[in-house]
């Protein structure tokens, strides 16, 4: 799928890298250890509770640092407390920055219960650095509300933010204020990934007394790769791969220098052709 009319400073390098980095939290959540790419080091890692009516503490993300970088990785859904947070979709002002609408409820309680950390552990690390903020999914999500957070209430303004897979965080009024506070902010989907279409545009009354709106984020990024099921459509891994392929030469090298960085390559189009035979 072409790609067209994106801001300059929108980098197909740095997607690749991104979706490396979420990559990294689910291996760092399952294994407890993580593999960066070269010139990178693991600086912290952070804790925040999921769950709606029994709250579980997970490790949902990890800050690594470079020469003349810094990332902040967010975790997306790998347990059933995540589901549960995920399912929490009713709406609450989000309480980090004025008039900037309202959010979904499962996943800002998530990101209160961690902000804390996050913020004293970035504190601890150089200002003057690119700063990235990255999350596949549910932590897509987080990372948006993260940058803005940010954006607003930090001295971090050179602030980057690629997405995947992220789904609708807030309503209009809170993508207006995104839209108005983090200038660099890129969200990656999978045309054919059905989480990107939740929660729905729309919960009409009497869903609740006034209903619900959500919107997305800008700036959406399209890309397609049909892998003919849900789950597959929706993995961090495929849309590794499939950045990949728009630059051969760096996502080979990248492969090369950092070995275990990324998930082992497979052909997109043989698993594809296997599942729709299945």
């Amino acid at each position: 799928m072409k790609q067209c009319d994106l801001p300059e400073i929108y980098s197909n390098q740095d997607a690749i890298l991104m979706a490396g980095f979420c990559y990294q939290t689910y291996l760092f959540y399952d294994q407890q250890q993580l593999v960066l790419p070269v010139g990178f080091e693991l600086r912290s890692s952070f804790k925040g509770m999921a769950g709606v009516t029994e709250k579980t503490q997970e490790n949902f993300g990890y800050i690594a640092e470079s020469k003349d970088s810094l990332v902040l990785a967010f975790r997306g859904t790998d347990s059933t407390p995540n589901l549960d947070s995920d399912l929490d979709l009713f709406q609450i002002p989000f309480p980090y920055v004025k008039n900037a609408g309202l959010c979904h409820r499962g996943i800002t309680r998530i990101y209160q219960s961690l902000r804390e950390e996050v913020l004293d552990q970035l504190s601890q690390l150089p200002q003057d650095k690119k700063f990235y903020i990255t999350g596949h999914s549910l932590g897509g999500d987080l990372a948006i509300m993260a940058a803005l957070d940010l954006a607003v209430n930090s001295n971090r303004k050179a602030i980057i933010a690629y997405t995947y897979a992220a789904g609708r965080p807030g309503d209009r009024d809170f993508a207006a204020a995104f839209k108005d506070q983090v200038k660099n902010s890129f969200r990656i989907y999978n045309v054919h990934d059905f989480i990107p279409t939740l929660p729905a545009a729309e919960y009409p009354p009497p869903f609740t007394e006034t209903g619900l709106v959500y919107e997305h984020v800008d700036v959406a990024v399209p890309i397609a790769f049909q892998m003919n099921n849900l789950f597959l459509n929706h993995r961090i891994n495929y849309y590794f791969q499939k950045l990949g392929e728009q630059d051969h030469n760096y996502f080979r090298q990248l492969q090369s220098s950092s070995p275990g960085f990324g998930p082992e390559a497979i052909d997109l189009s043989a698993l594809a052709a296997a599942m729709a035979n299945n």
